[in-house]
């Protein structure tokens, strides 16, 4: 018998903004980078004022929602490296995913910036619902967004944000 000794070396990327968060993994390693490149992605990541990006939110994978280990922060600024630079074949630079994404990281600084709930509604039934972030001055054109993403496949009779109506449909029966 005999042994042989060799030496591994290990890549570690680590964030400059963040150094507690690191990673073995090139893909991560590259929304590492971004954040980097877009602070206020860290911020959306570790605080609570966006609804579908931020730290208690249900979109993220349970273990991910709440807890500000460096693995968690990183798997939020992950999800929201993926949708804002449109990185998956089935989702374009059109889609509302991508779009609300890309709307976080425009508006998070701005005042009045926070996330909610929005339904659609028709006569009888709340139908579609997402969690999108919006400002007092983008409200309109948030739930305009929204409504397209609904489409028409159910009549909208209104839209409520957090449960209280934003926008009434006038349209003739």
């Amino acid at each position: 018998m005999h042994c042989d000794e060799s030496t591994q070396t290990t890549v570690l990327w680590r964030s400059d903004a963040r150094p507690e968060v690191t990673t073995v993994d090139s893909d991560l390693a590259k929304a590492i980078a971004w954040a980097d490149a877009h602070p206020c992605a860290w911020d959306v990541a570790t605080q609570t004022l966006s609804r579908p990006f931020g730290r208690d939110s249900c979109e993220h994978i349970g273990w991910a929602q709440r807890s500000m280990a460096p693995g968690a922060i990183l798997e939020r600024v992950r999800k929201l490296h993926y949708l804002a630079t449109a990185s998956d074949a089935f989702r374009g630079p059109a889609t509302i995913f991508t779009w609300r994404a890309r709307f976080t990281l425009e508006h998070y600084r701005e005042p009045g910036f926070t996330g909610g709930f929005f339904r659609q509604h028709d006569d009888k039934h709340h139908r579609l619902c997402m969690s999108m972030d919006y400002t007092p001055e983008t409200l309109d054109a948030v739930v305009s967004r929204f409504l397209e993403w609904c489409g028409r496949d159910y009549r909208t009779e209104y839209v409520t944000l957090n449960f209280e109506i934003v926008r009434r449909m006038d349209r003739p029966d």
